[in-house]
């Protein structure tokens, strides 16, 4: 009677075990995939930061007109983005004066930016997300100026007076004028959706948000100076 006894206790123990080792089992198994999907979200935050930085040199060679396209090729949306025009027009440009500069304000109304060219009257720090709602506003990049399918990527320049030029315009050691402007450049990558869903869980939506302050050395060259680089939140 009592072996008996000690068979029916074992049983159940021993089924206990296997279900708390199997707890177990899935436990682990689930911490693995959580963090390899955080790895696989880090590398993806890493590509974006670098296709963001690329993005970068296109977006300078768009202010200074400097586009791979040919004078004889370039099409008339890019050539308006560095002409002023007349009153009647009401495209975006980037301006070459504080006069013009005014000019560009009058057209863009309330609307921060047009096109990705913005001159906003303060400065405003957004947030990401606040950066993410203007994309209607912002100027997209090329998809073969990107290394893949999967992502996009878009930009906003906003156009400001750099007081300290007319203080070095003044200099007799300049050579050629400093530019009147310096540069706040924000740009947003974005994946597709096809490259964060996994089933059955669904990872949000890798979105990154560069932004940086370029000063020229002139109006005329590609030559300035990077202030800061910052990733927003």
């Amino acid at each position: 009677m009592a072996k008996s006894n000690r068979c029916g206790f074992a049983l159940p123990a021993i089924l206990g075990i296997l279900a708390l080792t199997s707890l177990a089992c899935a436990t682990v198994w689930r911490v693995q995939w959580v963090n390899q999907q955080l790895l696989n979200v880090h590398a993806l935050q890493i590509r974006n930061q670098e296709i963001a930085e690329g993005v970068l040199p296109l977006v300078l060679q768009d202010i200074f007109g400097e586009s791979k396209l040919s004078s004889a090729t370039a099409d008339t949306a890019t050539t308006l983005r560095h002409v002023a025009g007349t009153d009647a027009q009401t495209h975006a440009f980037f301006p070459t004066t504080a006069q013009e500069r005014d000019k560009l304000q009058l057209r863009l109304g309330a609307a921060m930016c047009l096109t990705g060219i913005c001159a906003p009257k303060t400065l405003s720090n957004l947030k990401a997300e606040q950066w993410h709602s203007l994309l209607g506003q912002s100027q997209p990049v090329s998809v073969a100026d990107l290394p893949s399918s999967d992502v996009s990527a878009f930009y906003w320049i906003e156009v400001w007076l750099d007081a300290r030029a007319s203080e070095q315009a003044s200099s007799s050691l300049l050579t050629e004028a400093k530019s009147a402007f310096i540069y706040r450049i924000t740009v947003l990558v974005k994946e597709a959706p096809s490259s964060w869903v996994s089933a059955p869980y669904k990872l949000l939506p890798n979105t990154l948000v560069m932004q940086a302050i370029w000063s020229p050395a002139t109006d005329k060259a590609l030559i300035g100076q990077w202030h800061s680089r910052k990733l927003l939140v």
